[in-house]
């Protein structure tokens, strides 16, 4: 038994069901996604980042997706309690389905919209959670090796960049990641 199994089966029958219930849609919704315990919570993340937790308490169920989320997701919350972060539900009755979409749909749109971080680090990554392009930004351009990958998270092409211009070889892979093709740029 692992220790998400611990947590969410810690709770009364009911609730258990409600949070295994969530858990599972989420993990649908986040096929790539890795998950752990943080802060004490089941979490999944993508690439690292927090998509969101999970928890039970004594009068209901939370998600923890970020704050961001709640701005992306507008009038979507509307019978939801809303806290810094959090968003509560029902502790016997999972969230639906659209309703879950949506709050991926949201913290994937937040993730993206935090690249490039100040030091130029760039992700970007698919609704689904799978990495779409990773590289390098030195000010306002791409600069650097890059990579980009289809949906299904294989790599679909990589190179580098000088402030903006393709440099050097590019190479674009199969759908098996085996290299096809290879494209030469001054």
């Amino acid at each position: 038994m692992s220790a998400i199994d611990d947590v969410l089966n810690s709770f009364p029958e009911t609730q258990s069901a409600a949070l295994w219930s969530t858990l599972r849609t989420l993990r649908k919704l986040l096929p790539q996604a890795q998950e752990d315990i943080s802060w004490g919570m089941p979490t999944l993340r993508c690439e690292g980042i927090i998509i969101t937790s999970l928890m039970g308490f004594h009068n209901h169920n939370s998600l923890f997706p970020g704050s961001q989320v709640h701005e992306i997701m507008g009038s979507a919350l509307e019978g939801y309690t809303v806290t810094k972060g959090t968003i509560h539900f029902d502790k016997d009755k999972a969230p639906p389905q659209r309703f879950l979409t949506a709050l991926v749909r949201a913290r994937i749109t937040a993730i993206n919209a935090g690249f490039p971080k100040k030091s130029g680090e760039f992700r970007e990554l698919f609704a689904h959670g799978v990495l779409k392009a990773r590289g390098q930004y030195r000010g306002e351009s791409m600069h650097g090796a890059w990579s980009f990958y289809r949906k299904d998270g294989t790599l679909m092409r990589s190179g580098s960049f000088d402030r903006g211009e393709r440099t050097g070889e590019w190479v674009t892979y199969d759908s098996a990641g085996a290299p096809y093709k290879t494209t030469s740029f001054a």
